[in-house]
């Protein structure tokens, strides 16, 4: 940010309002740079005339920023802790009386923390307190399958208002998972199976600490496409009672439908896993990617729009006894995406479907219900 310009981004929806400060230079050890932005949740029904000049809240943050007046070795997760609490109980900017929440995102470029890192604490005038801290490995290796590269997102959701002292440094965490994914022992496998193991051994490694001070650890492995030749993820939750969630992300691009004369399509796909599913039950998505190919390719009603042809896909996936989806999902969401052509602008369409029988149909003007078999 300039020194001309106090923020470089102010969004105002209802009584919504964000900010943005870039490149600020903490006053803690290696004088860190980060991004900061602020997000002002207002009560609802406030009067206009309450709402806050940002200038003066964007000034507090610099200042207290660049001479922060704690320990300089603090982790970021209680320097952004710190500084919630600072701007909500300076009664010169008068937030407390007028926020029903306040959000800081601390986003802190590479330095002494090797890696991408934000921590965003969110604070209530009744002293409600929830910090979540995300960081990012890129490129890190796995000898499974002949040898992976993947990157990987971490999300650390801690217990609502649990005390600063407690935060854990994520140096030793990113080292253990580039240890593990490095030394995983199964030389050919699902990489769902994987990322359930990697969450497993993060929340129960003593050293590490992490079960009894989150809500949930969430893990998202993003493979670069080698055996598995398209885009894939997939994504980890567990909570402190136990609880998993598995989510599996994939897309495959430049697609050739017969419809509307030719059609090119990127279509991704998203299943949700039922909680707690054995792992055994995870379908290898590679005969998921070849019979939406081969479903598009050879689509035989060339006059539907995109909306019915992506609902039929949907129903096609989640019914065929051979890929087996019907018994373990949660949920299937799959979005069509069309390059410009018969329609002239960029459109996608999401159809999300569930073993009840419920379809959400979704285009880019309209939503409309449908049941499993076709449109109500």
């Amino acid at each position: 940010m300039s020194h001309e310009s106090i923020f470089d981004s102010r969004t105002r929806k209802s009584n919504l309002v964000s900010f943005k400060l870039e490149d600020i230079r903490l006053q803690v050890e290696n004088n860190e740079v980060a991004d900061v932005t602020v997000n002002l949740d207002y009560i609802d029904g406030l009067n206009p005339s309450e709402l806050k000049n940002v200038v003066p809240i964007a000034n507090k943050i610099k200042d207290y920023l660049t001479n922060y007046p704690n320990n300089p070795n603090d982790l970021f997760e209680v320097i952004n802790r710190n500084l919630t609490e600072e701007l909500l109980t300076d009664d010169n900017l008068g937030l407390s009386e007028v926020l029903d929440s306040l959000s800081v995102n601390l986003d802190a470029a590479p330095a002494i923390i090797p890696f991408q890192f934000d921590s965003t604490s969110t604070r209530t005038p009744n002293s409600d307190i929830n910090d979540i801290i995300s960081f990012r490995l890129e490129d890190v290796t796995s000898p499974i399958d002949g040898g992976i590269v993947a990157d990987v997102t971490v999300n650390l959701d801690y217990l609502d208002g649990i005390d600063s002292s407690v935060f854990k440094d994520v140096i030793p965490i990113g080292n253990y998972i580039k240890d593990f994914l490095g030394n995983y022992p199964v030389e050919a496998g699902l990489y769902e199976v994987l990322n359930r193991d990697l969450t497993q051994g993060l929340l129960n490694d003593s050293n590490i600490g992490l079960s009894g001070v989150l809500d949930s650890l969430s893990v998202n492995l993003d493979v670069s496409p080698k055996i598995i030749p398209f885009q894939f993820d997939t994504t980890i939750t567990r909570t402190a009672n136990g609880d998993i969630n598995n989510i599996v992300s994939f897309q495959l691009e430049d697609i050739l439908l017969p419809i509307d004369g030719a059609s090119v399509a990127d279509v991704v796909v998203n299943l949700d896993y039922i909680d707690e599913i054995d792992p055994n039950a995870f379908k290898d998505v590679i005969p998921l990617g070849n019979f939406i190919e081969d479903y598009l390719t050879n689509y035989s009603h060339p006059n539907d729009s995109f909306e019915v042809v992506n609902n039929n896909l949907g129903n096609a996936l989640l019914t065929d006894s051979n890929l087996g989806l019907f018994s373990v999902l949660d949920s299937l969401t799959v979005t069509l995406g069309a390059s410009p052509g018969v329609i002239p602008f960029q459109f996608n369409n999401t159809a999300t479907l569930t073993p009840i029988g419920t379809t959400i149909f979704g285009g880019s003007e309209f939503t409309q219900f449908c049941d499993i078999y076709g449109i109500v």
